[in-house]
């Protein structure tokens, strides 16, 4: 059987975290992943660029040629060329923008999204690699791989699902937690998932893809520490039932 929550050892730590801290690594992944987004955007906007040069060509000569249509529909090609490029420009200048980020600003992004302190979250940062500390992993790898989704931690007084926002919450927060099914489409094809749902007073939300039995196995550890978590037992359908559930928890009685 599958373990889905594991205690955080020295061999996992220094593998995954050898910096020992997770917003350290966070900053590394952002920094390589923004010079990946410069180089490939600016590789694409080249090509643009030659693209454009060729239609611009390309229409003055079959203008030159007698074809009276060639000015309108070499404009509508490179208007539709020109904005890919201008997307490219764009997606490039983010990325430049974004590569030197460091621990500091990913931990300010963090807090924001979480509702919490930054003071809380470099907290969570320095129980996180504690011995007492456990690694969630609460579904396959392929699956994870595919939603950019990390392995999750949980400290004593923290929870981090690993969820590409850096979402942190203080476990004495917590409100509610579910199960839920999140549909998508590949190649036309409706796909479903298990997602679980954590929900704060603050009414701050973050979820991730699970096993069923993984998911049901933190629900049930969350609410052993802290009795107050309402835990959904069954599994909620996205849209008018989801956010029945999510909203129920602060509706005025």
């Amino acid at each position: 059987m599958k373990e889905y929550i594991t205690k955080m050892d020295e061999t996992y730590r220094s593998k995954q975290y050898p910096a020992g801290s997770v917003f350290e690594k966070a900053a590394g992944e952002n920094r390589r992943g923004n010079i990946t987004l410069a180089i490939l955007s600016g590789a694409v906007s080249v090509l643009l660029a030659a693209v454009i040069v060729f239609l611009v060509s390309l229409t003055l000569t079959r203008k030159a040629e007698g074809n009276s249509d060639a000015i309108m529909i070499g404009t509508i090609f490179i208007v539709v060329v020109a904005a890919l490029l201008a997307l490219c420009l764009f997606g490039m200048v983010v990325a430049i923008r974004h590569i030197k980020d460091g621990v500091g600003d990913i931990i300010r992004k963090s807090a924001k999204t979480s509702g919490l302190s930054e003071s809380d979250i470099r907290h969570f940062d320095q129980q996180a690699m504690q011995s007492d500390s456990c690694v969630l992993s609460l579904t396959g790898k392929l699956s994870a791989a595919m939603a950019n989704q990390k392995d999750g931690i949980l400290t004593r007084d923290y929870l981090w699902l690993g969820d590409r926002t850096n979402t942190v919450f203080k476990r004495e927060e917590i409100v509610g937690v579910s199960l839920y099914h999140w549909y998508y489409y590949v190649n036309k094809k409706r796909v479903r998932s298990l997602n679980l749902a954590v929900l704060s007073g603050k009414n701050v939300l973050a979820s991730v893809e699970v096993t069923e039995e993984g998911g049901r196995e933190l629900m049930e550890l969350l609410a052993q520490g802290h009795s107050s978590i309402q835990v959904h037992q069954g599994i909620l359908e996205e849209g008018k039932e989801y956010d029945a559930w999510r909203n129920g928890f602060f509706e005025k009685k």
